[in-house]
Parts: C-alpha cells; structure tokens; sequence
C-alpha cells in the first residue's frame, strides 16, 4: 500500500471560510443537526456549535 497518496491532512487550528459558513447556515436552515453538519464538512461538531452560538443574537429586553 502506498501510503504516500493516503495521509490525511489535519484540519487543526484552521478558520472555517466564508463558503462552510454558507454551508454551515443552509443546512442548519434545513434542520440538520451541529453533528450532521459537522459530518458532511469534515469538521467538529463543537466548531459548528459555535459558529451557529456565534451567528445568533439573543434579545434581552423588548421596548
């Protein structure tokens, strides 16, 4: 086996681009789950947590 064509390449300490966050908001629109997401783009399912925490304001107080 020729291992030189088969190490996989380590996603570590690398930004999601603005193309996964597209991603990332469509599917969770169509109701995937973080781990689903997480899944399909090769990425924790913690990373997508956060980014979905991140995009999401949260409304203290109506006027």
């Amino acid at each position: 086996m020729d291992y030189l064509n088969n190490i996989p390449t380590s996603r570590k300490n690398k930004h999601l681009n603005d193309f996964e966050r597209g991603q990332i908001e469509l599917l969770h629109k169509q109701g995937y789950s973080p781990y689903a997401i997480g899944k399909i783009l090769n990425r924790a399912p913690n990373t997508i947590r956060n980014e979905l925490k991140r995009g999401t304001v949260t409304q203290i107080k109506a006027l």
